[in-house]
């Protein structure tokens, strides 16, 4: 099967802070990865004979039509769209290049925001591939589990649990992935994707478009939330129009604004540009890079971004922007930097925890965000 890497380029920074630690591969639009995605193109190109690995831009969301495109690849070529350099084979990254104009728009991650706007839309042309990964099946109704809507827009695998839940597809089908529980007394309101491992905790009140990352643990009120997976909002507090890093832990709790009290647009820090700028959005709540950490009872403003490795504690609204690993004493006002040795090894205590472990990409990712802090 053809090797597909996947490169950033320099609109990629609009995607801080989730291509800090994982690189692009990591991110999570909609049902899938950015790797697993592009996976099924590898073995789509693999079925037509195509051996040659290449690069990909980690931004381009490929689709069914990405494999035959990939294909008009040729030596000593790349594939563009206008400016956008898309793709081209392996090992001629320095050599000049002939463009080859892909006349097709190609799906593109704009900026870190379009993970919860764009939620609905990726989410609705998703489900279906759902079906055969998961092996879905039509969700039988037992009392005390109400439906409210069609019943048939909920897909559940054969090991999902659902127990005396309400579930409303008014708007949007929930699906429920392997291994997933919904727990007594939750109400869920598509569109809902619900990945392997999850649960839903007892009382939580989930609105789409959201989809809960593997293996999360989430509780309280959300809605329009993407959770990268590996996270936990197990307790109350609401959050909305928001993205959740991997291996974040949300205290009980915690509250994040997602709309101003003048209802204006939300602004939020620009890494390109290095300022606060108009986010063009009513409704904007907060973007956590992986591994950030909120105390009991934090608070965050609308459009609070948070780097990776950052954590809040105490009372108090943290700023804005929190850069990679900052610990902030929010009852103090303090930001001091978190200290990489104990981070990693609180990384390293937390995946352990779920049979993984942290990749030397990700180490060395996370160990020259600190270095870049200290410089």
């Amino acid at each position: 099967m053809p090797e597909i890497h996947l490169f950033i380029d320099g609109p990629c920074q609009a995607l801080y802070p989730f291509h800090l630690v994982e690189g692009p591969e990591g991110i999570r639009h909609g049902a899938f990865s950015q790797r697993e995605r592009w996976d099924r193109v590898a073995q789509q190109l693999d079925a037509q004979g195509w051996t040659a690995p290449i690069h990909a831009n980690g931004r381009w969301i490929p689709d069914e039509h990405t494999a035959s495109i990939v294909m008009r690849i040729s030596e000593g070529s790349e594939l563009q769209h206008g400016n956008v350099q898309l793709a081209f084979m392996s090992g001629e990254a320095d050599s000049a290049k002939t463009p080859l104009q892909v006349n097709e728009e190609p799906q593109m991650l704009h900026h870190a925001n379009d993970l919860f706007t764009g939620l609905e839309a990726q989410l609705a042309k998703d489900i279906e591939g759902l079906h055969s990964l998961w092996n879905l099946r039509a969700f039988q109704v037992q009392p005390p589990t109400h439906v409210f809507g069609p019943s048939d827009r909920i897909l559940v695998s054969d090991d999902a649990v659902v127990r005396a839940a309400t579930l409303d597809t008014t708007s949007g089908a929930i699906v429920i992935g392997p291994g997933a529980r919904v727990e007594q007394g939750s109400h869920i309101e598509g569109p809902v994707v619900i990945q392997a491992g999850a649960v839903v905790r007892t009382g939580a009140h989930i609105r789409g478009a959201t989809v809960i990352g593997p293996h999360c643990k989430v509780g309280g009120e959300i809605s329009n939330v993407n959770f990268q997976g590996w996270a936990n909002k197990a307790h109350g507090g609401f959050l909305g129009n928001s993205v959740i890093g991997r291996w974040c832990n949300l205290g009980a709790g915690t509250e994040s604004s997602n709309l101003k009290n003048t209802y204006g647009n939300v602004k939020q820090w620009s890494e390109p540009e290095q300022i606060q700028v108009d986010s063009g959005l009513q409704f904007c709540g907060v973007l956590m890079g992986d591994h950030c950490k909120c105390g009991i009872g934090t608070t965050l403003n609308t459009g609070t971004i948070m780097g990776p490795a950052s954590v809040v504690f105490d009372a108090g609204f943290p700023p804005k922007h929190l850069p990679p690993f900052s610990w902030f004493d929010a009852k103090q006002g303090t930001t001091e930097s978190n200290d990489l040795d104990k981070m990693l090894s609180t990384a390293e205590l937390v995946m352990a925890r779920r049979g993984m472990t942290i990749s030397e990409q990700a180490r060395a990712n996370l160990s020259a965000l600190h270095a870049k802090r200290h410089n």
